[in-house]
């Protein structure tokens, strides 16, 4: 097997094993995801109830997406439900939320935009009724969702980071995640994180010192916009380099930027020569020297989570993925060292 043969089969074994859950799935099922639903559809891969547990490991799933499914529940349901998802989620894995948009439906009612209701004229013919039938989708809809009240369940839940996102737009790392989202014009989105334990105190009197840094864990997981891959490796002490290849689909990719903890540790530019990125990919711009390096220094105790992004020339961010490091002190990292 040759060496190229060799890093394309290293990064699609990584890839494959992120484990993505699709919540209440129905019939959308989707490659590449574990699909979960109450009935058995084709395609079904777990067929369970949100309510009654999920049949999966504590700390088992990169990240979740449920879309449009929670609003079958009941509200003395809807927390629950959520901390079963939080159960299932890796420390530091994420939830997004794609949810009918109630704030969106009143409004439509109060503007007269009867084109927003999805109800047969000759269902309902009043401006109230297609409005009440729409919000509860002919007795369907148990649940109503605005912004604040769907973020103060997550909220209660024992997630945190809670932010609201567009359409096909993430603030995670995760690129893949996007991938189920459908009807913008009614929908919001939201994304919420599942906290990491906090790190074990030193013992009273220890003296904390930087002996060094883990790797705990890689995950690749770049978005629709990008054609990227990179490496993580251990450095002297409590350093860490980041290195790789990006390239942007439809604008050019210009820089990589790293958040630590979700503040930035570091940006390097796309300026290293690739000629076997430019010859597997000779019709994208900037393909010949599509590569960067950045190394970090941990200052501090404990784990950070390093999220990695692409940042194109339009300033969009697409993301790469996520690493966990873990040093010796508790702290963020910062970037030492750019190409």
């Amino acid at each position: 097997m040759s060496a190229v043969a060799g890093r394309l089969r290293a990064v699609y074994a990584a890839e494959t094993a992120v484990k993505r859950l699709n919540v209440g799935c129905g019939s959308h099922v989707a490659a590449g995801w574990v699909n979960c639903d109450v009935k058995r559809e084709a395609g079904v891969d777990l067929v369970a109830d949100l309510r009654r547990g999920l049949p999966l490991e504590q700390d088992s799933v990169d990240y979740a997406v449920s879309v449009h499914a929670l609003p079958e529940l009941s509200y003395p349901e809807l927390v629950p439900a959520l901390c079963e998802l939080r159960r299932v989620l890796k420390p530091g894995g994420v939830l997004r939320l794609v949810l009918p948009d109630f704030d969106r439906t009143i409004d439509a009612y109060r503007n007269g935009d009867g084109a927003f209701f999805k109800v047969p004229a000759d269902e309902l013919r009043s401006a109230g009724g297609r409005f009440v039938a729409h919000a509860l989708w002919f007795g369907y809809t148990r649940s109503l969702f605005t912004l604040d009240f769907t973020a103060e369940l997550l909220t209660k839940a024992g997630f945190e980071r809670v932010c609201r996102c567009a359409h096909r737009q993430t603030a995670s790392p995760f690129g893949r995640i996007v991938e189920l989202d459908n009807r913008p014009e009614e929908s919001l989105y939201l994304e919420a994180s599942k906290p990491r334990p906090a790190p074990a105190r030193p013992p009273h009197g220890a003296r904390g010192g930087a002996q060094g840094l883990e790797i705990v864990e890689v995950i690749p997981d770049p978005g629709a916009g990008v054609r990227a891959h990179f490496r993580v490796r251990k450095g002297e002490g409590c350093r860490v380099a980041v290195g790789g290849w990006a390239l942007g689909t439809q604008t050019q990719a210009r820089e990589i930027e790293v958040l630590a903890d979700g503040t930035p540790a570091g940006r390097a530019g796309l300026v290293l020569e690739r000629p076997d990125v430019a010859e597997r990919f000779p019709d994208l711009a900037g393909a010949a020297r599509a590569g960067f390096a950045l190394e970090l220094l941990a200052r501090g105790r404990g784990e950070s989570e390093l999220d990695v992004f692409a940042v194109l020339a339009d300033e969009r961010r697409e993301p790469l993925g996520r690493v966990v490091v873990r040093a010796e002190r508790r702290g963020l990292l910062g970037a030492l060292r750019r190409v």
